[in-house]
């Protein structure tokens, strides 16, 4: 069965009363759903009854400006918005409002009924752009103002998002004030709790998440399956006027105008002080997420900063610059495997002190990750090259003589990626580092949800940071590398400058 053709039946069944419901579980228990009774004989069709819309009045001459309280239905505790609305607001802006003010980030299909009775499901509904393509017949959410739906206070309009988890939100007029037509079109004045998650399975899913987290914040009575699902650092507790607000702030505009917005033009090849790399990112980007890398980018150029000494950019080039000293004129020779034969690779292990960062004797290349490591992004980054049973110098490699020579080497190319996805990913871990000032693998959470914010996906609830994680390893190695750290320490040092510089140096070669 399709899935539009389950969804209409679905809400088919919703909307039924309990008589008739019952009758479809007689037919279904005496003649089964392949018999002659079952749902093939209440199906929704044609024929069946579409509550008739009640008569809108037309628009006040004057819009006022609307106070609102918003609570989302069966939430415990309770989790609400109370925002200050233009009245002349269409119904698809609305929508496009709360989504931001309970941070949604309209992934599903939604739906408005009109009050004031609750007849969500049973009783007339204002169509969307997606009802009018399925050819159904009715009233346009975009051509009814919410003026004309809340005039008295206590009058309601409710309000459905995502017909899975089924998220109804009862909106409930408290006063009519005056409007400043100068004033923004939607105001947060309050609220309580973090709006709930997207795809968290509705208000009972929710509700045991919550109240999981009451009882311990540290979750350990869920599933390992569902605390790693959930966001980093989550709390359902939070709840911030002025996170809200800049959220507010960007409804209605385009990725463009955000870009327009942070110095960028919007315009193909101009996104301003972005890194080059992200320009695909941004191609997909709603106008949120433009905006959250704006600020990140514009945090990675002015937090943290960090010059590198003479010192520095030796710690930086100590390790890529042994491996190819070693390789010397004759190269480096590799076993019938492909790996490092035993000398070479005990040598690097203990003279680069990677011995303090791993176990073993250090002697087999494909049981030495640090090693293993290091000759990988040797080749990544062009410095050494196969041939013959050698790992030999490159002609670039040949060219460099000072460490720091080394060090714009390895910023030039240690971002490039032939995969695009791949070299975002590892695009946005460096500004990460560079925004949060050090290297950490916990970036990847923050890039998943970034990567499944512009809708894309690896799993089927998005990018799963674990994906992430490994695309972007040889980055982090490198920054940690640099950092002059054991590669196991992801706690930080004070010489994590190194891995800031080094990332910024990746970022913006031209500064």
């Amino acid at each position: 069965m399709g899935d539009d053709r389950t969804e209409e039946i679905r809400r088919w069944v919703q909307g039924l009363s309990k008589d008739e419901l019952d009758g479809v579980l007689q037919g279904i228990l005496g003649g089964g759903l392949g018999g002659g009774g079952g749902l093939g004989a209440f199906a929704p069709g044609p024929e069946r009854h579409t509550p008739e819309m009640p008569e809108l009045p037309d628009p006040p001459d004057e819009p006022s400006a609307l106070t609102l309280r918003v609570d989302v239905d069966g939430a415990k505790p309770p989790v609400w918005r109370r925002l200050v609305l233009h009245g002349d607001l269409m119904l698809d802006e609305v929508h496009e409002i709360l989504q931001a003010a309970f941070g949604w980030q309209d992934y599903h299909l939604h739906k408005f009924w009109p009050g004031p009775q609750k007849q969500v499901w049973t009783g007339p509904s204002f169509l969307t752009e997606f009802d009018l393509s399925e050819g159904e017949e009715g009233v346009l959410e975009s051509e009814v103002q919410l003026d004309q739906l809340l005039r008295e206070p206590g009058d309601r309009l409710f309000y459905t998002y995502d017909f899975g988890d089924d998220w109804t939100c009862t909106i409930r007029l408290e006063a009519v004030g005056p409007l400043d037509e100068d004033s923004p079109t939607a105001v947060c004045t309050g609220g309580r709790m973090a709006g709930p998650l997207e795809d968290c399975g509705g208000v009972p899913g929710h509700n045991e998440l919550v109240a999981a987290y009451l009882e311990d914040p540290s979750l350990r009575a869920l599933d390992r399956e569902r605390r790693d699902w959930l966001p980093p650092d989550w709390d359902p507790t939070e709840f911030s006027t002025d996170e809200v607000a800049e959220r507010l702030s960007l409804v209605g505009l385009s990725t463009e105008e955000v870009l327009r917005q942070l110095g960028a033009s919007g315009e193909p090849g101009d996104t301003g002080q972005f890194p080059a790399a992200l320009e695909p990112l941004l191609d997909i980007a709603l106008a949120p997420t433009a905006a959250e890398l704006g600020r990140l980018v514009e945090r990675a150029r002015t937090e943290h900063p960090a010059e590198l000494s003479a010192e520095d950019l030796a710690q930086i080039a100590r390790p890529y610059r042994f491996l190819v000293e070693l390789a010397g004129e004759d190269g480096i020779p590799l076993t019938a495997a492909g790996w490092m034969k035993p000398a070479y690779v005990e040598r690097t292990y203990r003279e680069l002190g990677l011995d303090e960062d791993w176990i073993g004797k250090g002697n087999r290349e494909d049981l030495t990750a640090p090693v293993a490591d290091l000759r990988s992004t040797c080749q990544e980054l062009g410095l050494l090259r196969k041939h013959k049973g050698r790992l030999l110098r490159t002609k670039l490699a040949r060219g460099l003589t000072t460490d720091e020579e080394y060090a714009d080497a390895l910023a030039a190319r240690l971002l490039h990626h032939r995969d695009t996805w791949v070299e975002v990913a590892g695009v946005l871990f460096a500004l990460l580092t560079a925004a949060e000032g050090r290297p950490s693998f916990g970036h990847c959470d923050t890039i998943a949800r970034i990567l499944t914010d512009c809708g894309l996906r690896t799993a089927p609830g998005g990018v799963d940071s674990r994906h992430v994680t490994q695309w972007v390893r040889p980055v982090w190695s490198a920054l940690r590398r640099a950092a002059g750290e054991r590669l196991l320490d992801r706690t930080g040092r004070e010489q994590d400058h190194r891995a800031v510089a080094l990332a910024r140096r990746a970022l913006w070669p031209e500064t």
